[in-house]
């Protein structure tokens, strides 16, 4: 069996969807799929990507980014229990399953503000407000009305323990280092490293025991080993991103 990996789907690009209709269903259909959020903010688009991928794939798991979240006639909370409706419904996973010998785990989580402060701190913060859409189509009930709110939410959702001696596989949508991020002056985006993660994924990852972690949200490919575990991130991205990189399809991240 073998894991692949790959995040931030955005079919609400038609060029997006088409590349996801595209896989065999041949295939991979004896392997696993990491989809590391933003797939969309329209749950329709959801259920027939996650339709087609598990079509493809003997296991797929899911979890959601900061776009799933984009609130309709609810709360962003009431989007996140839609999408675990329709991931029970599909068989699609968003809690620690075994495969073969290795246990796939997913992480919920958001960003917090202290994350740039440590090697991102000239990262601007004036205008972030204005610019991210988040801000401006999530919606959030009162108790989790800033952002460090919602990352400790979303931390204490994830309570896996290990029993010992498991290879771990685990994935978030959000970036769980502050290394995974170039520096302020080569992103294009300069606000990013303000909203792009939480330290606390990286301790709850270790704790688990993780030997590779999937994440996404940046759109920035990513292969790095750190500290022992391999950080992958294999966006799909906007389609003018991926014809600027060349980087496309799906990432094999795990063989046994």
């Amino acid at each position: 069996m073998r894991i692949f990996a790959i995040s931030d789907l955005h079919v609400d690009f038609a060029r997006n969807l088409e590349q996801v209709r595209s896989l065999s269903s041949t295939q991979y259909s004896n392997d696993a799929l990491i989809l590391a959020g933003d797939v969309s903010h329209r749950l329709e688009q959801v259920e027939v990507t996650l339709a087609r991928l598990t079509a493809c794939f003997s296991t797929v798991f899911f979890t959601p980014g900061n776009h799933d979240l984009w609130a309709g006639d609810g709360t962003s909370l009431d989007q996140l229990d839609a999408l675990e409706s329709l991931c029970t419904g599909l068989g699609v996973q968003t809690v620690p399953t075994k495969v073969g010998d290795c246990w796939v785990v997913p992480l919920y989580g958001w960003y917090e503000s202290v994350f740039a402060e440590r090697l991102h701190a000239e990262a601007p913060a004036d205008r972030l407000l204005d610019r991210w859409t988040d801000y401006h189509r999530c919606r959030w009930p009162q108790h989790l009305s800033d952002d460090d709110a919602r990352c400790e939410h979303f931390a204490r959702l994830n309570r896996w323990v290990p029993s010992g001696g498991e290879q771990v596989v685990s994935f978030s949508h959000f970036l769980p280092r502050p290394e995974l991020l170039p520096r302020v002056e080569n992103l294009r985006f300069k606000e990013l490293p303000r909203v792009a993660g939480t330290q606390r994924l990286d301790d709850q990852l270790r704790a688990a025991g993780s030997v590779v972690h999937v994440f996404g949200h940046t759109h920035i490919p990513w292969d790095e080993t750190i500290e022992g575990v391999r950080y992958v991130q294999n966006p799909l991205a906007y389609p003018h991103e991926r014809q600027r990189r060349g980087q496309d399809g799906i990432k094999l991240v795990r063989v046994w």
